[in-house]
This record gives structure tokens, C-alpha cells and sequence, in this order.
């Protein structure tokens, strides 16, 4: 979100005085060194960090910049000031481009440096100043120093989650505060006590590259065999251990971790290769909680051998985290699990000597670069399947490090917020999850992996609201149980009273990841009718698709409009890559029948504007970038007039005459007048009535064929293919340099019909009234003119409820 900052003018003119000294100063040097920071973000690069006019309540801020010189010819000095110029820290000099003051900031504006200095102390350039804020009562998180950290966790077994001193008080609980999650953690361990253990996975055995889908076919087959072992079976078996000492679960866990001794630290379960590491991540994030949980079980030979094993692997994802130097280019996904892995392993294995080194990395990049994929006011750019499965993965990480360490990260903004992103982004009756990877997903897989992290959210922050909010999920899905989920539920007394929001904010943006979702009635999943907008900064990149300015829309969780294709049979298959990704299977548009720019960071769109109404809600996206050439402008416009409209505006430029095609996709078959140029979309008992306009009209297509055959290189896979759907487009009959789309969408259920009555003028406006049943009436004018005046509104809205004031908008 933007914010105006204001900084005093005598500020201003230090640091311009001292900024320019040190150019001049340096630049003989910097033509020496070939020493320069970079003025754009540089491929893969962090996100720098505190941005230009941030207002931050945490104290300090992590800092973390783009490199200026090859890594190891140059180290950095961090430079803060207060409004009056005076320096108020600086670091030592540091070789990672990422640091952590361990002073807190009292509350006011600041401006920040780095200088890049030679192997001879030389600086060689400066990084501009950038200003930023502390708000008064931010949350103190200065840097620990790891061997400080360190000396705080209990000598004893059991360390992580469960530190021994408090187990005596947390058994007295598992009749009470923690029953229904303990008896849930009992039925999973029951379950796995017949486990068999796993043979050493032989996918490596495909050495050529015509074997190259068989080799990932066998890869997702043992990582997926390995998941249910260890973090459906040992863990929740371990843990079951350490809660009530019955020594079935412990021998049954100890003699899993026991198996994986003999196992290559390369090959299978190699974490170097992001394309074949999964086995060896997954080792990492459950081997050091079994091993803490069941330490009393190992003889002193077993745990040798066990420790010798953990420390081997905790050196390797360092030596990965290095390799890929991950606090300046943190943008591979596989790569943001593994801080806190080394947070686990440091606390787990915290008399070792390696042990400083793992946290000292683990920590700084959790302060400073972390998440890559979140924004501070709490969204995950990867989409909903990413933002659950990763931040899963830290619960137990950050809460071991609290309990063990009393160092609270969860006071990270992104984590205060992130609760927040799910509650507004699934429908706890969603059959699908839109945006990203997984998005053909819906929610009875995703049920108590979400219900366990927003229940640890909820106890952890003692939110009743959000308390709710839990019980409103659980009340939506069929009860099942899931290995992690229910550790994670049992971690903290579930002792907050469940109490509904007193206000509930129907609508929510996150410019961060440059997501918006409005609702009709958000604490009414059955009738709620739910708006996704996605208009993202990071592109399409890692588990994003080319999908800017596109839109989802579900009614009482079934999907009107909704993203084609699934991730099948895999990750990379022709099938994922060459449709599921692409622009031609969102609700978007295709320009001259080519979508967006696919793995270029740079071709991403942004959040431009929201407003949330008591009846009205909007958004903005422009995604020119996504397109490039020959597009110069396109802005889309998303309104939802609760409780049952909503409106998509299209506006577009290009440098030559362009051909539009408008694009949407559903489960069912769309039903098509193109006469009206108006069609249908069902869903169960819900419908959409769509109405198009644009001068010249357009012609109406659909099919339920695929472009690209699902099994197409994996004729070896033996799950079931996708399920047909229909995608429809609406090609413009007139190529345009200026053009304007209105589609105007009534939505209704069973025999609740909305009644909307749309017309087009000869002035070159669409001006439609739509009329809710006991509720008020809308009368919105939408100018499709491409010769108006910048001045004129492209959208003007006049709300009139039965009860209350008159709503008017105007957009832009």
C-alpha cells in the first residue's frame, strides 16, 4: 500500500550532503572495482528491505540489498540516521548482503545507507538513502546473537515444541484443553504403529533423458510414499511418546529414524537439486523432532550414529543455502523451507559446534529476506496451496524457538497478518482455490491442514474472533485426520472462547502480493458470494501463473468462474506447463492470441486501487508489463455490488490495432446467446448471467476440449485424468488501438433471480439498474468510449439500500 512519508528538510539536506561526499569520494574507486549496486532487482533477488516510505511496528527492521560486487571481493557497511541526520548505527563490516541491528529503534522517521567497500577497505559505492518509519509502540525484535540464543535452550530431551520441564503441566491438559486434539493425535499414531518401513527410493536408476518422466513419475511416488511415513507415521508416533511415555510409539518411530542410517546423504536424498529433493527436505523437517522426542530411547551408539547422520545433513542445506546465496537471490521456492529447518536443527542438536552456524544463518535470513513469497500485511504470492503447506512447515521451528529460547518471531508483521489471508481467500466450501499451483484444489484437501494452523493462530494470539473462525471451517467440512495437522493442533491449550468478530470488513486487499478479494457475506460461507482479483507484483514466476488481472468467482463455494486446467500428472508436464500455467486457461485476455510473458519477473502487474463500501467493493489491477509490445495500457477494473453483482471493465491500449479475445471458464456447460451477446454459467443451484459489451461486439466460442492431452509424456501414470470443463471466449469483431470490455454479472441461486436490466446508448456508455429484493437498487453507468477525456470517470455507481444513506462511486 502506498504511504506518504514526510521527512524534516534538514534531514533531507544531510544525507544528500552525505550521500554525495561518499559518491565522490568513491567513484575513482568504483571504476576500479568494477563496484555498482544494482538500480533494478537483479533475477531472483530479494525484495530490499525496509522499502522506500515503509512504516514498520517492529523494532529494528531487518535490512537486507542487492549485492554491488561479486560475493567475497566486496563487504558492506549498513548505515541509520534520524531525521536530523545524526547517525544512530552502523554495522561492522558484513559479508552477506542481509544484516539485523541489535539495538531497538526508538519510534520516528529514518533514512538508511549501505556502503560497498573493496578487499582494501576502499568504498566503492553507496546504495541510495531510502527513508522509513517506526510507529510508536512497535514490537522490539532486535538481533540475539546465536551462541546467546543458543546457551538458553534446555539441556534435556525433549527440546522442540514440548521443552521437559513443562510436560507435566501439558499431560494434566490432555484431558482437558488439549483432549480432542490428543485423541486426534492418538487415531493417526494408532494408525501408523503398522507402517512397514521404506526401502531405499531407486528413482536415480532413470540415468537418460528420454527417461526423464518415468525418473519424476518414481520421484513423486517415493516422496509422497516418504511423507506418509514419516510425517503421517513417525512424527505424530514420536510425539505420542513424548506425551504419554508408552513406549509402543517411541520403539515404533526410533525404528524408522534408525532405517534412514544407511541411506546416501547424495543421490535420493540429495537437497542440492531442487528438482529431485523433496526426500531429503522431508527428511530434514521430521528426523531431528523424532530424534528430540525419543532421545531417551536411543542407546549412546544409536545416537552417535543418529547425530553424526543430523549433522552431515543440517552442514548440507547450509552449504545449499550458500551455495545458492539465498540472502540475495531467495526467490527459488524449495529454498524458503530450509531456515527454518536450520533453526530446528541448531535448537535440536544445540551442543554441537555447528550448531551456531545453522542458527546464525537460519535467523538472519528469517529476520531479513523472509518470507520471499509474503508480503507484510500477510498474503502468499505462490497462491493458497503454497501459503498453507510452507508456513506449515514453520510452526514447529518459530514456537520451538519461543518456547526454548523466549526469542518471539512470530511478532514478524507477516505473521500477525497472514491468518488473515486464508479467512478471506478460501471459502470453507470451496471446490476450488484459486490463484496458483494447485488452485484446481478445493478444500476438503486442504480442511485440516487449515483448521490446525488457524486454531495454532487463534490460541497463540488468544483471538476469539479468529477462534470462530475455526469452529466456522470445522462446521463447513467432514471431519479427517492428517499427520501434521494434528501435532499442530495440539501444541497450545485450546482455552479461547469462540466469540464472532464485532465488525467483519467484507473485503480485504494485499498489496503485497497484489491480491483482492470482496465478499457478499463473509460469515456466511453457504450464501456468500466471493470475488478473487489477482494483480501481482511477482510475475509469473516459481508457483504463479501468467494470470494478472484475472478473476475467480464462487457462490456458496461453487465455482462460477474459476482458473482451468490442474497440475497434472505432475509438476512440469506438458499438461501443467504448455496449459495449466498459461494465460488461455484464466479469466483473462488474450492480445493477437498470445497471453502473458511467462519466467520473467519483470512481466507482473499491481494493485493500483481498493475501496471497500458497506454495499460496494472494488479493485484495480494494470498488467501492460504482463503483455509488452504492442500493449501500452491495460487496466482492469473488478466491482462487486453486494450482494449479488459484479462488474469487470476492461480498459486497453496498444500502439497498433490489436485483436481481443475475453476469456472465462467453468465445470459446466456455459449456455450462449450471442444474439444478446449474453451466456449463462452454472454451478449446482447457482447461476451467472453474464452480459458483454464493447463496441462492435463479439463472437461467442466454447468447448470442453483440452489443448494439450493431460497424459501427454506420462503415458506410465496411472492417476485419473482431469474432468472435462468448458472455456469460453468472446473474440472482439473490431481490432482496436483503444478499447473497452464491460461484462456485467447478475448472480443468483435457485429461484432468487437478480433483476438486471443492461443497455447500451448510442453516446458510447452501458448504463444498467440492478435491483436486490429487500435490499436496495444499483444504478451503474460504465463510459466504453475509447475518445474520452482522462477526467471522465470510466465507472460511476449510485447506490440506494432501503435502509440508509446513498453510496456513490466513481472509479477511477
Amino acid at each position: 500500500m502506498n504511504r506518504t512519508l514526510r521527512v524534516p528538510s534538514v534531514c533531507i539536506l544531510t544525507v544528500i550532503t552525505v550521500f554525495l561526499t561518499a559518491t565522490f569520494m568513491c567513484a575513482w574507486a568504483q571504476g576500479e572495482a568494477g563496484v555498482k549496486f544494482p538500480t533494478d532487482r537483479p533475477k531472483n533477488g530479494n525484495f530490499n528491505r525496509p522499502g522506500l516510505g515503509d512504516v514498520l511496528d517492529v523494532s529494528p527492521p531487518g535490512f537486507c540489498w542487492w549485492r554491488a560486487g561479486e560475493r567475497g571481493k566486496v563487504s558492506y557497511r549498513l548505515r541509520v540516521r534520524d531525521d536530523k541526520g545524526q547517525e544512530v548505527y552502523a554495522s561492522a563490516l558484513l559479508d552477506e548482503p542481509a544484516h539485523v541491528p541489535d539495538k531497538v529503534l526508538p519510534a520516528g522517521p529514518y533514512t538508511w545507507t549501505v556502503e560497498a567497500l573493496t578487499t582494501s577497505g576502499l568504498i566503492a559505492a553507496s546504495r541510495p538513502p531510502s527513508a522509513f518509519t517506526i510507529s510508536e509502540n512497535a514490537v522490539p525484535l532486535p538481533w540475539v546473537a546465536p551462541s546467546e540464543l543458543l546457551s538458553r535452550v534446555p539441556k534435556e530431551h525433549p527440546r522442540l515444541l514440548f521443552p521437559k520441564a513443562e510436560l507435566p503441566e501439558i499431560r494434566k491438559t490432555l484431558a482437558t484443553t488439549r483432549k480432542t486434539a490428543f485423541e486426534d493425535l492418538k487415531a493417526v499414531a494408532d494408525e501408523a504403529l503398522n507402517l512397514p518401513l521404506l526401502q531405499k527410493p531407486d528413482f536415480d536408476k532413470y540415468t537418460s533423458r528420454k527417461d526423464y518422466a518415468a525418473k519424476r513419475t518414481a520421484y513423486k511416488d517415493a516422496y509422497y510414499e516418504f511423507g506418509h511415513t514419516y510425517i503421517r507415521g513417525m512424527v505424530p508416533m514420536a510425539l505420542m511418546y513424548t506425551l504419554t511415555g508408552e513406549k509402543k510409539y517411541g520403539d515404533a518411530a526410533k525404528t524408522h529414524i534408525l532405517n534412514l542410517l544407511d541411506w546416501p546423504l547424495d543421490g535420493v536424498t540429495s537437497v542440492q537439486d531442487p528438482r529431485f529433493d523433496e526426500i531429503g527436505l522431508k527428511l530434514a523437517r521430521t528426523v531431528p523432532q523424532g530424534y528430540d522426542w525419543c532421545y531417551d530411547l536411543f542407546s549412546e551408539e544409536e545416537r552417535r550414529a543418529v547425530e553424526e547422520m543430523l549433522v552431515a545433513r543440517g552442514n548440507l542445506l547450509l552449504e545449499r543455502m550458500q551455495k545458492r546465496d539465498f540472502l540475495n537471490t531467495p526467490a527459488e521456492s524449495h529454498d524458503g523451507r530450509v531456515p527454518g529447518y536450520l533453526v530446528e536443527f541448531s535448537i535440536a542438536l544445540a551442543e554441537r559446534p555447528e550448531a551456531e552456524a545453522w542458527m546464525e544463518y537460519g535467523m538472519k535470513a528469517l529476520l531479513t529476506v523472509f518470507p520471499h513469497w509474503g508480503g507484510r500485511d500477510g498474503g502468499w504470492a505462490e497462491g493458497v496451496h503454497y501459503a498453507l503447506s510452507y508456513n506449515d512447515r514453520f510452526i514447529t521451528p518459530l514456537q520451538s524457538l519461543y518456547t526454548s529460547t523466549g526469542y518471539d518471531l512470530w511478532q514478524k508483521p507477516f505473521f500477525r497478518k497472514f491468518p488473515y489471508f486464508l479467512v478471506y481467500c478460501i471459502s470453507p466450501k470451496a471446490e476450488t482455490t484459486p490463484f496458483g499451483d494447485m488452485e484446481h484444489v478445493g478444500i476438503l484437501e486442504h480442511g485440516d491442514k487449515l483448521r490446525a494452523m488457524l486454531l495454532f493462530f487463534a490460541l497463540r494470539n488468544q483471538d476469539s474472533g479468529m477462534r470462530w473462525w475455526v469452529e466456522l471451517f470445522a462446521k463447513e467440512q467432514e471431519p479427517s485426520l492428517e499427520g501434521l495437522a494434528s501435532v499442530n493442533s495440539l501444541i497450545l491449550p485450546d482455552n479461547v472462547v469462540p466469540a464472532p468478530p464485532k465488525s467483519i470488513p467484507p473485503d480485504r486487499a494485499f498489496f503485497g502480493v497484489g491480491w483482492a478479494v470482496l465478499h457478499s457475506n463473509l460469515a456466511k460461507p453457504d450464501e456468500d458470494l466471493m470475488v478473487l482479483f489477482k494483480s501481482s507484483p511477482y510475475g509469473a514466476v516459481s508457483h504463479s501463473h501468467l494470470d494478472q488481472n484475472s478473476f475467480a468467482l464462487l457462490k456458496g463455494g461453487q465455482a462460477l468462474a474459476m482458473p482451468a486446467g490442474a497440475r497434472y500428472p505432475q509438476h512440469g508436464s506438458p499438461f501443467h506447463t504448455e496449459y495449466t500455467r498459461l494465460t488461455i486457461a484464466h479469466n483473462a485476455l488474450l492480445i493477437n492470441g498470445k497471453g502473458q510473458i511467462d519466467r520473467d519477473e519483470k512481466a507482473n502487474g499491481r494493485l493500483t486501487a481498493f475501496q471497500s463500501l458497506p454495499h460496494i467493493g472494488y479493485a484495480t489491477g494494470e498488467a501492460q508489463n504482463c503483455y509488452g509490445k504492442p500493449v501500452t495500457r491495460y487496466v482492469r477494473y473488478i466491482v462487486l455490488v453486494r450482494p449479488s453483482l459484479v462488474l469487470v471493465v476492461d480498459d486497453l491500449e496498444a500502439s497498433e490495432p490489436v485483436q481481443v479475445e475475453w476469456l472465462m471458464h467453468a465445470k459446466e456447460r456455459f449456455d450462449l446467446n450471442e444474439k444478446e451477446q449474453t451466456f449463462v454459467s452454472h454451478r449446482g443451484d447457482a447461476f451467472m448471467k453474464v452480459h458483454l459489451l464493447t463496441p462492435g461486439g463479439f463472437d461467442f466460442h466454447q468447448t470442453d476440449a483440452w489443448p494439450v492431452e493431460p497424459k501427454e509424456r506420462y503415458p506410465m501414470v496411472t492417476a485419473k485424468p482431469p474432468a472435462k470443463q468448458w472455456h469460453f471466449t468472446a473474440k472482439a469483431r473490431e481490432r482496436s488501438r483503444r478499447l473497452r470490455i464491460a461484462a456485467v454479472m447478475a448472480v443468483g441461486e435457485g429461484s432468487d433471480k437478480p433483476e438486471c436490466k443492461v443497455r447500451q446508448t448510442k453516446k458510447g456508455t452501458a448504463e444498467f439498474i440492478a435491483s436486490f429484493a429487500g435490499i436496495g437498487q444499483a444504478k451503474v453507468t460504465v463510459d466504453l468510449s475509447a475518445d474520452s477525456a482522462p477526467s471522465q470517470p470510466t465507472i460511476e455507481i449510485h447506490y440506494e439500500p432501503q435502509e440508509g444513506e446513498t453510496e456513490y462511486l466513481s472509479i477511477p
